[in-house]
């Protein structure tokens, strides 16, 4: 309990410093992995030359003495992602300067926030993503205080605050079948309130956990 109580009144400068660290990378993404995706992001090398490179932002920020982030419910769509939880993010454009860049472009877009109130503070690790080819740059951004949230009303469909205690309670990991596309698969899930975080953004928030623990 203490060492939560430390990670939720962690400063920005003391967050950065953990983010310099080694990352703990895919043994931390296999916790949250299905199964059968184990051997696919073992081997997932000889895809990377083929894959679409996008970017995503973890945004924390302190509230009433808590560190909290940002996740979106998407909208509903054709394709492997939709209604998801996930973070703000999307595919790199040949008109973004960087991978940075994509992250903060797409987290205005989504969600309205101005890049300039957001702070890069670091960066996780890079995670492919068999079903829609992409390669998600992860990085973390910070702001002092909560920010105000314009969703876009086509690709979102709400946002959602979390704190990040929550994640540290193991009675929140279920497991269950998901469905994409008319295939069924058993997968490890966080069951937060009303929503349920799985796939690729499951995987994402075991690192960052892992990292803000070390």
């Amino acid at each position: 309990m203490e060492n939560l109580l430390k990670i939720m009144l962690l400063s920005n400068i003391e967050l950065k410093k953990k983010f310099q660290l080694p990352l703990p990378g895919i043994v931390s993404h296999l916790k949250m992995a299905p199964k059968y995706r184990a051997k696919e992001l073992l081997g997932m090398k000889d895809m990377l030359p083929l894959a679409t490179n996008s970017a995503v932002l973890i945004l924390l920020f302190p509230e009433n003495g808590h560190l909290k982030t940002v996740f979106i419910k998407r909208s509903e769509y054709e394709g492997f992602h939709s209604g998801q939880i996930s973070f703000p993010g999307g595919k790199h454009e040949d008109t973004d300067s960087s991978f940075e860049a994509t992250a903060l472009r797409e987290t205005q877009e989504e969600i309205g926030i101005d890049p300039d109130k957001i702070e890069i503070i670091g960066q996780l690790s890079d995670l492919y993503i068999p079903p829609s080819n992409f390669l998600v740059k992860v990085f973390v951004g910070y702001s002092p205080q909560r920010l105000d949230y314009i969703p876009d009303k086509k690709e979102v469909q709400s946002v959602v605050e979390v704190n990040i205690r929550e994640f540290y309670n193991k009675s929140i990991i279920r497991e269950k079948d998901f469905g994409s596309r008319g295939i069924n698969r058993k997968a490890p899930f966080y069951k937060i309130n009303d929503i349920e975080i799985w796939g690729a953004t499951a995987m994402i928030v075991s690192e960052l956990l892992d990292v803000l623990k070390n």
